[in-house]
């Protein structure tokens, strides 16, 4: 029973995003988080293989390259060469996974409700919260749609905070009084 599970959810984990139209997105994300959160409440089930299928869950859903180029901004993206460019993008891929995989080490069964979808101009926003405690805490997602992949995540917003902004606000810190390897080197150092 449980190869066939363990089948079942790898089947699920690849669906392709290509095909994904707006009035699928909802659906689509819960399926995906109601996944994630069965994933959390095995207990039997080996954290290091548990993140990897979490990763392999989340890993179609984001843009992780668009977020990085966002949280660097413009003119620190196009200032760079590109092969700082590609090992910014490979650190900021593994530390945004890591920082995920650490968030979710919190979970200690919060229900997730998965609210509607709005278009804001080009763009669509996921409305969804997390209650813990009765309390519920709000998380946006905002997907847009990229011409290879379909509607995939560039940014989300938790209790207000956006994620590319943080990271936006961060990173031109050290830029101001440090050259790109110096950022380079906190992302490789950092977990």
């Amino acid at each position: 029973m449980r190869v066939i599970y363990i089948m079942l959810l790898t089947l699920m984990m690849h669906m392709p995003l290509l095909a994904l139209e707006e009035s699928a997105i909802q659906s689509t994300m819960k399926t995906k988080i109601d996944t994630i959160t069965n994933l959390l409440k095995d207990k039997g089930m080996d954290k290091i293989q548990r993140d990897k299928q979490v990763i392999m869950i989340i890993d179609p859903l984001f843009d992780f390259t668009l977020m990085g180029k966002l949280s660097l901004g413009k003119q620190a993206y196009k200032s760079i060469s590109p092969i700082q460019r590609e090992a910014f993008n490979t650190l900021f891929n593994q530390k945004i996974k890591a920082s995920y995989i650490k968030k979710i080490d919190l979970y200690s069964d919060e229900k997730v409700i998965v609210k509607e979808s709005k278009k804001v101009k080009s763009r669509i926003h996921l409305v969804s919260y997390i209650v813990s405690d009765g309390e519920e805490n709000e998380v946006l997602y905002k997907f847009y749609r990229s011409k290879s992949r379909g509607w995939v995540i560039y940014d989300v917003d938790i209790l207000g905070v956006s994620i590319i902004q943080t990271y936006r606000q961060q990173f031109a810190e050290i830029l101001q009084e440090n050259d790109f390897d110096t950022l380079l080197n906190k992302l490789q150092s950092k977990e």
